[in-house]
Order: structure tokens, then C-alpha cells, then sequence
């Protein structure tokens, strides 16, 4: 579809009347989005969309288009967003269990930057189309969760009686669940002094679990824990 993001050479080549249609489309797909992390499917409708962006319904329909259209619209952008977090992390070098951790982190950075992408992600709407996307990404992002696993047994870093397969879906789901209590938007959003104390918890359950040995876990000194704690903290300064 295009709509995430845009090549800057083509934006540059782009007339003020295709720039603005496009601004419009994204700003469209980000409505809908937000519309899908508060209530769900059954909230999202064309004429909603357009009454947040304050313009025609019909204009709704001709830059995306109906109901199934913006979601997957929505879909995909979350999609393409969660991959770039993601590919990063798992491309940079380092040893499995630091691997592991960046990707953590990077989720993490996804969920607390775009939390109705995020939750689109966690609790997917009931369309086919979408599910069968979102299945696909996590195939193939706990697909890499899973080799950095065997890599991390292989070498000995990992505990060896872990079934990687099993973990990574584990590890999925936990983080899942902790950063949707993150960026929920109800009572059982956590503040911000817990969420802090919560994912950098997390982190460090996370990597001494894994551990073949036991040492002392870069997450336990003051550096790694204290640096996740302030860039946290700046996060929340930001969005505020």
C-alpha cells in the first residue's frame, strides 16, 4: 500500500496536491489506529475516522476506503513500524543473550512510542486479512527469537535444558502482557514509577533466567538497569 512511509526522493518529486493527499492518508491510518487500540474492530467505522480528522466521510473512502480497508491499512502500518524496532536489534552484533535483550528493549521502545500500533499487535482485530499478517510477523519474529535461543545454547551462553521453541513463544507472551498493562488505557494501566520498575524487572528476570551460569547480570549493576530506567524516564518526559 505505500502508506507508512514514503521514499524521500519520490516526496521530494511529489507535487504539493500529492504531498498533501499523502499526509492525509497517514493521518487517516493513524486515527483508525487509535480507534482499533481503544475499542476494537467493532468501533472503527469510516464516518468515526472521518469525524476525528474533521473531514467529508467520502474523503475517508477515497484515500483508504471502507471498514476491511482500514484495517488494513492500520494492520500494515503497525506491521512495518514493529519490523523496523525489531530487525534492528536482532541485525546488531553481540552475543545471543545480548541479542535477546536488545530485542526486549526494542519492543519495548515499539510499545511505549506507539502504543495503538502496539495493542492493534497484541489483541489483533477479527478480520482475516489482518490476522493472517500479523501471524506471518510473529512467525517470523519469534522465528528469530527462537535461532538466537539455539545460537545461545550452542555456544553455551543459554541454559541447555531450555526448548527454544517453547521459550520464545514464552518470552512473547510475557512481554505481551507486561507492556499491554503498559499502554493500556484504563484502571489497570500502570503509572509511570511502577511501568519503569516493571520493565526493567522484566529485563533482569529475563537474562538471569537464561543464563547457564549464574553471574552477576549487567541488568543487576547500576549500569544497564539504571541506564533503561533513565531513558524510560526521558521517554515519558517526551510524551508528556
Amino acid at each position: 500500500m505505500g502508506f507508512a512511509t514514503v521514499n524521500p526522493m519520490l516526496k521530494q518529486n511529489m507535487t504539493r496536491t500529492q504531498r498533501r493527499t499523502e499526509e492525509m492518508r497517514r493521518t487517516i491510518v493513524e486515527i483508525a489506529s487509535a480507534i482499533l487500540a481503544e475499542g476494537g474492530s467493532a468501533a472503527l467505522s469510516a464516518e468515526e475516522v472521518a469525524r476525528r480528522a474533521d473531514v467529508a466521510p467520502q474523503t475517508v473512502y477515497n484515500r483508504v476506503g471502507g471498514k476491511a480497508a482500514l484495517l488494513a491499512a492500520a494492520t500494515e502500518s503497525a506491521l512495518l513500524e514493529n519490523r523496523r524496532h525489531m530487525e534492528a536489534a536482532y541485525a546488531a552484533p553481540g552475543s545471543p543473550i545480548e541479542r535477546i535483550l536488545r530485542a526486549g528493549d526494542a519492543y519495548r521502545q515499539f510499545a511505549l512510542e506507539q502504543p495503538a500500533q502496539f495493542l492493534l499487535l497484541a489483541s489483533p482485530p477479527d478480520e482475516p486479512e489482518a490476522a493472517k499478517s500479523l501471524t506471518a510477523l510473529v512467525a517470523e519474529m519469534n522465528g528469530k527469537l527462537e535461532q538466537a535461543l539455539r545460537d545461545g545454547i550452542a555456544s553455551g551462553e543459554i541454559r541447555g535444558d531450555i526448548d527454544a521453541a517453547a521459550m520464545a513463544t514464552a518470552l512473547w507472551g510475557m512481554f505481551n502482557g507486561m507492556l499491554t498493562l503498559a499502554v493500556r488505557n484504563d484502571a489497570f494501566r500502570l503509572d509511570e514509577a511502577t511501568r519503569g520498575k516493571v520493565l526493567a524487572t522484566a529485563m533482569l528476570v529475563l537474562e538471569t533466567g537464561l543464563a547457564a551460569t549464574q553471574r552477576q547480570p549487567a541488568t543487576a549493576t547500576g549500569g544497564r538497569r539504571r541506564a533503561a530506567q533513565v531513558r524510560l524516564s526521558r521517554e515519558e518526559q517526551k510524551r508528556s
